[in-house]
């Protein structure tokens, strides 16, 4: 069992919920990646314009 497995086991065992143990770990990795993907939009996409030097 990897380090973080370990954490997360004791972190969601007291947790009563309907996910096995690998559901979790499949969710908390979507979860990451889309607000990296988020962070990214936001970072490029809607950053403000900058002022052009006179």
């Amino acid at each position: 069992m990897s380090f973080t497995t370990y954490f997360m086991h004791l972190i969601f065992s007291s947790i009563p919920s309907l996910f096995s143990s690998e559901s979790i770990l499949y969710f908390l990795t979507i979860l990451s990646v889309l607000i990296l993907l988020f962070s990214v939009k936001i970072m490029f996409y809607k950053a403000p314009k900058l002022r052009g030097v006179k």
